[in-house]
This record gives structure tokens, sequence and C-alpha cells, in this order.
């Protein structure tokens, strides 16, 4: 394989009920778009890896799976681990029960935007709950988070969740990717150094879905409530609070 045109990363740990619907929807597009999907595992023992090396012997080395040794695991070091496997100049994180609705659309801008102005180091897009699954309050509260991390671009202090973050690779190399002594607000992090290398945007027509799960689990209420912990105790001591981001699965 030629060096792809973008290397999409996906942490995981016991994703099995969604890592092979979302693997499956950018098997038509991995020779369209010249993609690279690297799903980096942090030793899961539900079938997850199983899945992947299913789909990394049907995709002829479009997929890869790049498995956690021992020790101390969380989100950054998983997302570093994908990503220094990385070939192509641009980097998309995706979260394991993403989706993304039109990905002709989706893929014909991100190209067109980084292409268009070499400035532009990181992007991220408005995020949903999978349409079949949305309540209106789920409706209400994304219309929300999606205006604060939008309106984050203009206070200097942009916000990007994990779901979706679009990184030009030089740039996240030169700021040395993310922080693995965050275990939780790593996503967040990375965007606010980014902006110390190069231009961050925010991409209204481009749109992708993910699962509400964490959402029923905790409640609007709680969990924002947990956000607005980390991002506080982030700003007064550049680490998280909770010392374990526990998955809902």
């Amino acid at each position: 394989m030629n060096i792809p045109r973008l290397s999409l990363f996906i942490p995981t740990r016991n994703e099995a009920n969604y890592i092979g619907t979302t693997l499956a929807q950018f098997e038509p597009f991995w020779e369209k778009y010249d993609l690279e999907i690297i799903v980096s595992d942090a030793n899961s023992t539900d079938g997850t890896v199983e899945i992947v090396q299913h789909f990394a012997e049907l995709s002829n080395q479009r997929v890869k799976l790049v498995q956690a040794g021992p020790g101390k695991q969380n989100i950054a070091i998983g997302c570093n681990l994908g990503a220094a496997q990385a070939k192509a100049p641009l980097l998309l994180r995706l979260d394991a029960d993403v989706r993304i609705p039109d990905k002709d659309h989706f893929f014909g801008k991100v190209f067109a935007y980084f292409e268009k102005d070499p400035t532009l180091v990181g992007a991220t897009v408005p995020i949903w709950v999978y349409p079949e699954e949305a309540r209106t309050s789920d409706r209400i509260y994304h219309i929300i988070m999606n205006t604060i991390i939008r309106g984050s671009l203009f206070f200097k202090a942009p916000l990007a969740k994990g779901e979706c973050q679009l990184v030009r690779r030089s740039a996240f190399e030169q700021i040395g990717g993310y922080k693995e002594h965050l275990t939780a607000g790593e996503d967040c992090n990375l965007f606010y150094r980014l902006q110390d290398v190069g231009r961050i945007a925010y991409l209204p027509k481009l749109r992708i879905h993910h699962s509400p799960r964490r959402f029923r689990q905790y409640g609007y209420v709680r969990l924002t409530m947990i956000y607005f912990r980390e991002g506080l105790w982030m700003l007064l001591g550049r680490k998280s609070y909770l010392e374990e981001w526990a998955p809902v699965r």
C-alpha cells in the first residue's frame, strides 16, 4: 500500500458491541479515499481483537491492529500508540461507536479544507446521537454542546471531543501528541495546545453520530458536572481529577 491520504485511529477497550459496525462502514471507502484505519486496543477481553483481526485480513492492510503492552492504560496512551503507526499526513481520531452518515461528503470536504489552508492544523465537527436512539433531551443537549464547542474557538480555548478530531500529523508530532498523564480531557487539551502552532476550525456542515450510552448511564446533569469539574481541574492544575475514566459498555 502506498502512503495513505488519511490515517484514522480508534482507541478500544472491550468494544465488541460497536467496533464491527464502525469498521464495516468504511469498507466501501478504503480504496476510494485512500484510507488507513488503525485500531489501538487496550487488552480487550470481549472479542474486540478478533473482530478487528477479521477486518485486517479482509482489507489488504487498510485496517491494522495495534495492541498495548502491560502497564498503565488510558485513552491518551491508546491514541498515541495508534497515531504512532499512522503514515498519512492527516489524522482522524474517532471513538469506537462513531458513525459518519455521509462519507463522500465528509471526506471530500475534509480533504478540501486541509489542502486549501496549510495553516489549518486541527478541526472538529458537530456531534449528534444516533438518529434511531435520539430523544428530545439528546437533541437539546447536543445543540448546547455543539454551540459551546463552536464558540470556544472565538475565546482561544478550543474544545474538541474525542469522538471526532482531525489533526495534521506534522502539528500533532510538533506538540508531542496527547498528554498521557491525563485520565480525562486529553482531547480538549490536545486542541488547546494545537492552537499554538496553527489554526483550529469547526466545520458546521459536517457531522458524526455516536451512541448515547454514557448519557443513559450517567444522566445529562451528572455528566455535565463531571465535564465541568475536569475542565476546571485541568485549568487550575493541568491534570485530571479522575484517576480512571470508567468505560461504559
